[in-house]
C-alpha cells in the first residue's frame, strides 16, 4: 500500500520479511491491520 510500507528486500534491517511498515497515525494502524490479518489467514 503505497505511503506508509515499504520493500525493504535487500536492504540491511533488523526483523524478519522484506515490507516495512510505517505506523504513524491511528489510520495507518488500522490500514495496517487488514495487511496483517490477510497475511495471517495465508500463512
Amino acid at each position: 500500500m503505497p505511503g506508509f510500507t515499504r520493500d525493504v528486500t535487500g536492504l540491511g534491517h533488523h526483523g524478519t520479511g522484506d515490507l516495512e511498515v510505517q505506523l504513524r497515525t491511528e489510520r495507518d494502524v488500522e490500514r495496517a491491520l487488514e495487511l496483517f490479518r490477510a497475511s495471517y489467514a495465508a500463512a
